[in-house]
Formats: structure tokens, C-alpha cells, sequence
């Protein structure tokens, strides 16, 4: 009797669904220390740069540094924007001048305290600095130059203090101060030619006050001894610093000179004299026929030419309505008159200048950078010796993306037989651009980023739900129209044509990491965009929802979509008008079958008679463009004539949308919905008897304010009420029945230890344990305060930021994230903040609850999720789950942008890294090997025992 077929296909099945299960086992890849640089992104920024310098060569610089209004020193790689190094300064130590020396970096910086720090050009550490005692620093009062003869620096502080520094070692040489309760700011510091009995002299350059304007002041000092020589007062009236130029000079032996502008003249003082010459600004404005509709007084422009050139430029606004940009560059000759040598005419929009030397001469080449229409702006720069544009060259530049120019720099060097021309530049949005006539050395940084103070994130669609919207092939069409037939073939065709990736996706299973991006730790500036085109990865959700779009909204008024996965790509960016001050970005309506992710950016505006308004904009979270609906009740963007006070979702949904109804609170007290239709108001005022939320306060001290939703009697129109105010610290951190916040302590008592305390608070209903209150029903507003624990910890570092781990069903522990001072991330359980812990010995029930004995927060370098990375200036710690339990997706920001995975109760619902997968499959194959094997020997027993 042969033996029956089912035992056989059984034990095929049992195999085959082994080797299936063995296949699903392998999708999970572990999250340990080895990932560091895999599972998570690091990008640094600067800031936008105000000031730059670079070494002078022939051959062209390899780095330019940069100073920003983020206070950080910074060099960059001239050729491909990569960070070599940067100096992060206190938020109250701003940079006030940089400049190349002896192939160091000298910066002034500071405001309490005044530094002087000579960087290493490689390195960026600091060979000396020098900080005198009990000195800050004034609003324009900060120079530096240097010394020809002996190469030592002359430093200018608190408009006050004239030192010589030994370029080498910092050590002080001479000191000249200002007379006590002088009414003059000096500001500026030049060597040039001496006068009669004084040949080696530094000019000090101040500003008197007077009773309705300034006088120019210049004080000659020895060089060599700091001595005090003379003092020339040169009859003035000076409005503004900003109406004074230094120029000339740099040498012993040559002629500096102070040009100003007063009423109707220019006027130009030749140093060591008191000799000036003056033109009549109406005589240069009729030589130059784009001032012919000058609209406001004209000004001047430093070009950033070193000491020695005398070159300058006056520029003004023009045009009917105020829209272009007119300059004249002027010439100081050897009687000190200004000359007119070159009329750059009238460009639309904003300009930024810069101005340079041809390589290995005195010739002076300036650039000009302005914008020529919305898509594309020009580099134009003009040789002033032969008085001719040599170069004009137009570069994509979106004004959406980045707007005007606001600081340029130019680089000429010498390549093969002609001439390189290199620009830095930066725009509106405060991202730091460079372009060269060199393929592939053009860049960007988009360092507006470094402005971050928002960030919403966005779940991807699945790519299951958009192939409704596309063919089997990603191409898009609408398939209404074909058959059941038609469709089985185009999918069949779709997986045919994927099994040449079979053989990639088998060997895949050997990388225990292939789930993630296995990029390296120092991944070739993840931070710079390499040109202005790039591949965009299609936007869907990976298998455990750990790839996300992250939406930052920055101080400068720019949205930049960034994909978490892919070493934090930039996916779209968005710069709204100049004026623009976003004050939220809500995610109205996350990913649904053929509809895209919907975010409604809201910022705060002024109207033409300066009064505030408030901008609703509806945008596509996947493209960064206008979302149209059709409706007329869904505009892409929407105003209220009022100030911002606070927006959130409601438990509302429209219908036709599928978009959460967004409510706006403005600074009048009333309640705007968007939509506005009908059946969004009446089902919002359905639910305003039962409507209360909260908004918090940051006039002074902190305050959370608790509000009910009214309808109002006279005007049927939805208006807020206050009911209650709690004041709160700063930088805390609400979750669940939790509150944590930190704050300095001085000490109970003059001898206890001063330091940051970390403080935790439990809310509970009731005093009393397991009973929650004394009646069945519950309300927040007629039930008595609630009974808190509170405990405070020692905390060993001062944080800047605080955060906490959320997962998708809230099963996993919770980590409470710390952004540190010291510039890194710190993860600490919640249970090292419990305020339950036992100051004693602990007792059975405690630790049944596995309290741990109170002591200070660990300060444990592998509690840090940042753990070597410098991630500078940390303001805000935002995570969000994914649909890995065990897994929460973590974004610090502030001046950088730091992402990262993690566990804080490990990665339980998937397989550990250092699971042996190569085994598994070995393992799985064995078992089939011996399935065939004792396959027959199975067989020919149970025949044996039907015969017996």
C-alpha cells in the first residue's frame, strides 16, 4: 500500500514555510553602538556669513574663512563647501573683525568680555588668546591691523584702548588709552605716512559728540612705543559712523585717508594733516545718470579692500518704486580728491559688492551680485583699470528658495594661462552659496537651517497606497478605464522585470545592516549641495516607518524639507515674503490613498499701514507647493487681519478634504476656523460648551494659561475666555502625568553646593494609592488640585533643551533627552527621575517597583546619543514614534540639526545585530537536507509496518 500523498505534501510545506519564516526572521536589523554614523545624521552648520577672508595667492586659496551672526569663526573649503573647522562662541560673544595673518586667523570677538585669538589656519585652535581685564567691547569701537616693519598687530577696544600685540605669542607691547570721560568713540586704526618729526605713526580714528552731530577726531601715536604725538580735530558734522570710510595706508609709506559724507559733500581728510578737499555730491550725481531718480541720500559701500587702496564706492536707491540699485566707484588721487572712475548703472533689486586685485598686481576688480528676474541672478565684474565688465555671468537662483544677496566676496587667481574667478555669496534665506567658472566647483550650504526653530515631522505614504495613482513601472496615469485583464498583464510584465534584482536582494540578507543606510561616519558633507542639480529618492515609508519628512521653519522665514533617511537630503525648500515670521506649521491631513500629505504653514505679517496680519498657506508636504483643491472654500492661502497668538488642530474633519479643521487664535481673543464653511462652524460651536484648551505665555516669566471657547451673543462669532493661569519654568518638558524641568540653585544656605538641578513632578488624582477620587465623576474644572511628588537631582551639566522619547503605544520606557551646553545629547531613563525614589534603604514594595536608591544623575559618557559628534547650541529635542514599538525617531536642533534612533528599552520586537543570519540560513538549509534524506527512510518504515 503505497503511502498517502497528504504526509508527503506535509513535509514539503513544514520546509518550504521554514525557509519563508527564515527569510522574514532576516528583515530585522538591530540598533547598537556599532551604527553609530549609519542609523543617524549629523549636519554642522555656521550661520550666514557677515565677513570674510582669505590668503592672497597668485594660485588661488584652498579655504575661505567666515565670521557669522551665529558667532562662530569657520573655514570652508573653497572648492566643495566642506566644514573644516569651526569655532562655536558664546551667544554674547558676537565676531567683530576677522583677517588673515602671518597664514593665522586673527579674530576679535566678544561683548562683556573682549577677545583677541590668533587661529590656527589649519586647525582652528586658538595659538594665543589675549582678553584684557575688566574690557567689553562697544557698538563700533573693534579694529585690527597690522604693523609693516615688524608684523605685530594693533588692536582698537571699547573705542577706547589702543594695544601692540606680538603677533606670536599674544603678549602685550604698548597700551594707549583714552582720556577718561571723553566724549570720543574712536573706531577705527590705520599706519600710513607720518608728518614732519614722525614717520612711524598709527592713526586712531574717532568720532566726537557734539550737541547735533559728530566731529572727526585723529589721534598720531608712536608704533613702536604706542607714545602719544598729537591729536588733529578736524572741523566736521558726521550723522552716522556708517557715513565714514577708512582708507589708504598700510604702510609707513603711503597716504591714508578719511573720506565722510556731510550735508552735500563728499569731504576726504588726508592723515597727518589737516588738509580735506570736498565735492559736491550734486556735481557726482549729475556725471552718473542712473542717480538722475535718486529716491534716499546716498551712502557708501566698503568693498573689503585691504589697507593700501583707496578705491570706494557711493551707491543709492532708485527707480519709481524704489526697486533698483545705482553705484558710482570713486578714486582718492595723490592731492586727495575723489574721482570718479567707473559708473556700474542702475540694477533691479538689491546688490551685494566685493572687490579684489587681478593676481600678482594693484589692479582693482570688483564684483557686483544682484538679481536679474525670479529664477536667475548675475555675477558681474568689472576690471576698474581698464574700466570694461570682463565677466557677466548668469546663475540659476531661485528667489522662492533664497531671494536677494546680502554679503558676496570675490577670489581671482591664476589656472593655466588665464584667470579663475571664484565667488562666495550669501542670500536673504541665509544660505552661504559659492560659484566658480570651474566644472563641479560650484556650491551651497543651506545654512538657514542654522536658524531652525520648529520642526513638524511628516509620515511617508505607503507605496501601496500610491500605485492606485501610477502604473506598475512608478509611471503616473489614470487606470480608471482598464481591465481586470489589462491590469494582470501590466503587473505580471512589472514583476518580470523586477527579478533582475533578486540576485542584489539575496545577497542583501548577508549585511546584517541593510535595512539602513550603510553610508560612512564621515560621509562626503552630507551638509553641502554640490551644484543645483540632484536625485531625489521617491518619498515612501520604509517597512518599520523609520524614514520620515522632517519640516523645519527657521527665523529667517524659510521651510526646508529634509528626508530623515537619506544623510538628512534636502528634499524641497520654501522662503516666504521678506516680513514673513512663521510662527507654526501644522500637518493638517497626513498621507491617504491619493492624497498627499497637506501642512498649513501660519505666519505673522505686517499690512502697507504696518498693522499685523496673519497668513495661512496651504502646501504639499511631499513637493513644498501651493496645495489647490479647487474648492473655493480651500485656498491655497488665506489672511485674518490680526496678530497671531496660537493655532492647533480641532477634533474635526471635513469631509470633502479629509483635512483636520484648523483653529486660529489671534490676538484679539477670537477663534477663526479654516475652513470657514458652514458645516465646520456649526460643528465647532456644537462643541464649545465643551471646548478648552491652553496657550502659554513667555512675557517675563513663563505661563500657561488655560482658555474656554464662547459663542458670542452679539455677533455670533466664536470668541475665547480665560479660566485659570499656572506661572511655569522655562525649558520643562509635560508628558503624561510628568513634569520635568531644570533650573540653577545657589544653595540652601551660603556653604551647600551651588549647581543645576533636574526636577521631576508626578501628578496624581489622589493622595490615596489606587483610588483616583472620591466620587465616580471626574472634571478639570471643578475638581480640587491634584496631589504631586516631587523630587530634585543633582544634574552635573547645564541644559540647554529637553525632550522625551514617545513610541507608537506608549509600552516602552521613557527616556527623558537632555540637550547638554557641553554641545552633546544625553538620554537618561525616567526612573533615574522618579520622584519616589527612596532616600533610605529601600523597602520590599519599592523594590518590587524596582525603584532605585536616590542619588545625583549619572554622568555617564554611554548615555550620550551624540557620543563624540559636537552638536552645537541644542534649542529644541523633538521625537516622534515609529511602527517599531521599541523605536523613536530623535531630532535635535539649533544651530545644528543631529537625527537619530532610539530604544530606551532596547530593540525587543527586532533582531540584534549580532544575530547570525549566514547561520540561520545554514541552519534551515541542514533541515531540508535532511527533510529529503530521511524523506525515503520514513516511507520505506511505514510500508514495513503496513506489512507487518
Amino acid at each position: 500500500m503505497a503511502p498517502s500523498p497528504p504526509r508527503g505534501l506535509a513535509i514539503w510545506s513544514v520546509a518550504l514555510w521554514t525557509i519563508l519564516l527564515a527569510f522574514i526572521a532576516t528583515t530585522a536589523s538591530a540598533l547598537d553602538e556599532s551604527q553609530a554614523g549609519i542609523i543617524d545624521w549629523h549636519h554642522r552648520w555656521i550661520g550666514t556669513p557677515k565677513m570674510s577672508a582669505n590668503v592672497r595667492n597668485v594660485r588661488g586659496s584652498n579655504t575661505v574663512y567666515v565670521a557669522t551672526d551665529k558667532n562662530v569663526v569657520a573655514s570652508v573649503k573653497a572648492k566643495s563647501g566642506e566644514l573644516l573647522w569651526r569655532q562655536v562662541l558664546r551667544e554674547d560673544e558676537p565676531v567683530h573683525a576677522i583677517r588673515t595673518h602671518a597664514g593665522h586667523v586673527v579674530a576679535l570677538t566678544g561683548t562683556k568680555d573682549f577677545h583677541v585669538r590668533l587661529l590656527d589656519a589649519k586647525t582652528g585652535q586658538p595659538h594665543w588668546d589675549f582678553t584684557p581685564s575688566g574690557e567689553g567691547s562697544s557698538e563700533f569701537g573693534q579694529a585690527v591691523t597690522t604693523t609693516k616693519e615688524d608684523g605685530h598687530l594693533i588692536v582698537l577696544n571699547e573705542g577706547a584702548h589702543v594695544r601692540k600685540l606680538n603677533s606670536k605669542s599674544g603678549i602685550q607691547i604698548w597700551h594707549w588709552k583714552a582720556q577718561a570721560g571723553s566724549p570720543t568713540t574712536y573706531f577705527s586704526v590705520l599706519e600710513a605716512n607720518g608728518f614732519a618729526g614722525s614717520e612711524d605713526v598709527i592713526y586712531v580714528l574717532g568720532l566726537q559728540r557734539g550737541i547735533a552731530a559728530y566731529s572727526l577726531e585723529v589721534v598720531a601715536l608712536e608704533s613702536a612705543t604706542g607714545k602719544y604725538i598729537k591729536t588733529f580735530n578736524i572741523k566736521s558734522k558726521i550723522d552716522t559712523i556708517t557715513d565714514v570710510l577708512t582708507l589708504g595706508g598700510g604702510t609707513p609709506h603711503k597716504a591714508g585717508y578719511v573720506a565722510w559724507l556731510e550735508q552735500d559733500y563728499l569731504k576726504v581728510l588726508t592723515l597727518g594733516t589737516e588738509k580735506t578737499t570736498q565735492s559736491t555730491l550734486k556735481i557726482i550725481i549729475s556725471h552718473v545718470p542712473a542717480f538722475e531718480q535718486l529716491q534716499a541720500p546716498l551712502a557708501f559701500v566698503d568693498l573689503g579692500l585691504p589697507e593700501g587702496y583707496t578705491e570706494f564706492l557711493l551707491a543709492g536707491t532708485v527707480g519709481e518704486y524704489n526697486d533698483a540699485k545705482a553705484a558710482v566707484l570713486l578714486n582718492i588721487d595723490a592731492s586727495g580728491k575723489a574721482d570718479i572712475v567707473y559708473d556700474f548703472g542702475e540694477r533691479t533689486g538689491f546688490s551685494a559688492w566685493s572687490a579684489t586685485t587681478l593676481p600678482g598686481t594693484e589692479e582693482v576688480v570688483v564684483l557686483r551680485a544682484y538679481r536679474d528676474d525670479p529664477e536667475v541672478a548675475v555675477l558681474e565684474v568689472v576690471n576698474t583699470k581698464e574700466r570694461k565688465i570682463t565677466l557677466e555671468q548668469q546663475i540659476p537662483l531661485d528667489f522662492d528658495k533664497f531671494a536677494h544677496f546680502t554679503f558676496a566676496s570675490l577670489e581671482l587667481y591664476n589656472k593655466g594661462q588665464g584667470i579663475q574667478t571664484r565667488a562666495y555669496f550669501s542670500t536673504l534665506d541665509g544660505s552661504f552659496h559659492a560659484f566658480s567658472d570651474v566644472e563641479f566647483e560650484s556650491w551651497y550650504r543651506e545654512e538657514s537651517l542654522a536658524y531652525a526653530k520648529d520642526v513638524e515631522i511628516v509620515d511617508l505614504p505607503e507605496r501601496k497606497l500610491w500605485t492606485q495613482d501610477v502604473d506598475e513601472t512608478g509611471h503616473v496615469k489614470s487606470a480608471k478605464n482598464e481591465s481586470i485583464v489589462a491590469h494582470y498583464i501590466e503587473r505580471l510584465t512589472s514583476h518580470v522585470l523586477q527579478l533582475k534584482d533578486l540576485p542584489a536582494f539575496m545577497l542583501s540578507y548577508a549585511n546584517p545592516s541593510s535595512l539602513f543606510t550603510r553610508a560612512p561616519v564621515a560621509v562626503p558633507y552630507s551638509e553641502v549641495e554640490i551644484g543645483v542639480n540632484k536625485t531625489i529618492q521617491p518619498l515612501y515609508r520604509d517597512q518599520f516607518g523609520l524614514r520620515k519628512i522632517l519640516i523645519f521653519s527657521t527665523e529667517k522665514g524659510k521651510i526646508v524639507a529634509v528626508d530623515s533617511a537619506n544623510k538628512g537630503q534636502i528634499i524641497w525648500s520654501r522662503l516666504f515674503s521678506m516680513g514673513h515670521d512663521i510662527k507654526n506649521v501644522v500637518v493638517v491631513r497626513h498621507a491617504n490613498v491619493r492624497l498627499p500629505p497637506v501642512l498649513a504653514v501660519i505666519a505673522q505679517t505686517e499690512d502697507g499701514g504696518n498693522n499685523k496680519v496673519i497668513r495661512m498657506y496651504r502646501i504639499d508636504a511631499l513637493t513644498g507647493k501651493d496645495y489647490e483643491s479647487g474648492n473655493f472654500f480651500f485656498p491655497a492661502a488665506a489672511w485674518i487681519p490680526a496678530g497671531y497668538l496660537s493655532a492647533f488642530k480641532l477634533p474635526l474633519e471635513d469631509p470633502e478634504e479629509k483635512t483636520q479643521v484648523l483653529c486660529l487664535v489671534d490676538d484679539r481673543m477670537h477663534i477663526t476656523t479654516f475652513p470657514t464653511t458652514d458645516a465646520v462652524e456649526q460643528a465647532f460651536k456644537a462643541l464649545s460648551d465643551d471646548f478648552y484648551f491652553t496657550l502659554e505665555s513667555k512675557v517675563g516669566a513663563k505661563e500657561i494659561n488655560g482658555y474656554k471657547a464662547i459663542v458670542s451673543a452679539e455677533t455670533d462669532r466664536m470668541d475665547v475666555e480665560p479660566t485659570w493661569n499656572i506661572p511655569f519654568p522655562a525649558g520643562e518638558e509635560i508628558f503624561e502625568n510628568n513634569v520635568v524641568y531644570t533650573f540653577w540653585s545657589e544653595g540652601e544656605t551660603s556653604t551647600s553646593a551651588k549647581g543645576y538641578q533636574a526636577v521631576s513632578l508626578e501628578l496624581y488624582e489622589s493622595d490615596t494609592r489606587n483610588q483616583r477620587t472620591k466620587s465616580d465623576t471626574f472634571s478639570s474644572f471643578t475638581a480640587e488640585k491634584p496631589h504631586v511628588i516631587a523630587q530634585s537631582f543633582p544634574f552635573s551639566q547645564a541644559p540647554s533643551a529637553i525632550g522625551v522619547t514617545t513610541t507608537k503605544a506608549g509600552i516602552s520606557a521613557k527616556d527623558i533627552l537632555f540637550g547638554l551646553s557641553r554641545h552633546t545629547i544625553m538620554a537618561v531613563n525616567h526612573r533615574f527621575l522618579d520622584p519616589r525614589r527612596p532616600t533610605a534603604a529601600p523597602t520590599a514594595l519599592e523594590k518590587e517597583e524596582m525603584l532605585i536608591p536616590y542619588s545625583p544623575i549619572p554622568d555617564d559618557a554611554r548615555l550620550y546619543l551624540s557620543y563624540n559628534l559636537e552638536v552645537a547650541n541644542v534649542k529644541k529635542i523633538v521625537t516622534s514614534p515609529t511602527l517599531l514599538e521599541s523605536t523613536t525617531v530623535v531630532v535635535a536642533f539649533g544651530q545644528d540639526v543631529f537625527v537619530t534612533r532610539h530604544a530606551p528599552s532596547k530593540t525587543f520586537d527586532i533582531l540584534n545585530e549580532d544575530f547570525s543570519k549566514a547561520q540561520l540560513m545554514l541552519t534551515m538549509v541542514a533541515l531540508v537536507v535532511v527533510l529529503f534524506i530521511t524523506k525515503p527512510m520514513v516511507v520505506k518504515k511505514e510500508l514495513k509496518e503496513l506489512w507487518y
